[in-house]
């Protein structure tokens, strides 16, 4: 093995050990932000509170939405790094 392909090994590996925290946490982040949002909502659809439904969207909706982004272009990224085939049933 060259010098060359160990720094590229090396490179890899230490990018796939950032990248799956980020992504996890990116995720994790994601979903709950999207949790909030859809349970605030379902209580003030309930208590007919039209504040709370768009409110909770105009505080939370930018921050669900670039995590949500984030965490798609770390796991395309991701597919790249890990080498992921093409999955599923032909």
């Amino acid at each position: 093995m060259t010098t060359e392909t160990s720094g590229v090994r090396t490179a890899r590996v230490l990018a796939q050990r950032v990248a799956m925290p980020l992504f996890k946490t990116a995720l994790v982040v994601f979903l709950l932000l999207g949790t909030v949002v859809v349970v605030c909502q379902a209580i003030g659809v309930a208590g007919r509170d039209a504040g709370l439904v768009s409110g909770v969207l105009d505080g939370l909706g930018k921050a669900m939405t670039t995590t949500a982004g984030l965490t798609g272009l770390l796991a395309f990224a991701m597919s790249y790094l890990f080498r992921w085939e093409k999955g599923g049933e032909d």
